[in-house]
């Protein structure tokens, strides 16, 4: 009878994902995520950053971007901005910027992607940053510039 498990080639170890924080944020529970951080202030506008993966034979960050669009449409006034290209440590990541209006405030979600080979697979890594009322232009910055710390190291070194 055949078996599955983790780590294996289907389902290899996680890279390393790193962000470095300024004063005031907190690192909470992760739930669906591999880990999230929030500004120490709380509440529900408070900014938030938080690290995926996403694992396939197949899919691309091209792919990905796309589920974030459609994801993003179906909101009220849900709408994104062209995908940008940046340079983080070395690493190749596309950037999408997408929007919408919920319970009457605008919510502002910032992905960061890159592609990590993982043997048989591919492990696609997002982060996402969650601004949302009014410090929006504000929590915005201070969210990119979380991001524009962002380290990965693939679990076995092989750098994608």
């Amino acid at each position: 009878m055949p078996t599955v498990g983790h780590p294996s080639a289907l389902s290899p170890q996680l890279p390393t994902i790193e962000l470095t924080l300024p004063e005031g944020w907190v690192a909470e529970p992760g739930g669906d995520a591999l880990f999230r951080v929030t500004h120490g202030r709380g509440g529900d506008l408070a900014p938030q950053l938080a690290a995926y993966i996403h694992t396939s034979h197949e899919a691309t960050t091209a792919d990905l971007v796309d589920d974030l669009v459609i994801e993003a449409e179906a909101h009220d006034e849900g709408e994104s901005d062209p995908t940008f290209d940046v340079d983080l440590d070395g690493r190749e990541w596309t950037g999408l910027n997408v929007s919408w209006i919920q319970d009457g405030e605008p919510v502002y979600l910032v992905h960061l992607l890159t592609a990590v080979a993982a043997g048989e697979v591919t492990q696609l890594v997002r982060l996402t940053g969650r601004i949302a009322g009014p410090d929006s232009e504000r929590d915005y910055d201070e969210v990119q510039d979380v991001l524009e710390t962002a380290r990965v190291t693939p679990a076995r070194g092989d750098d994608a």
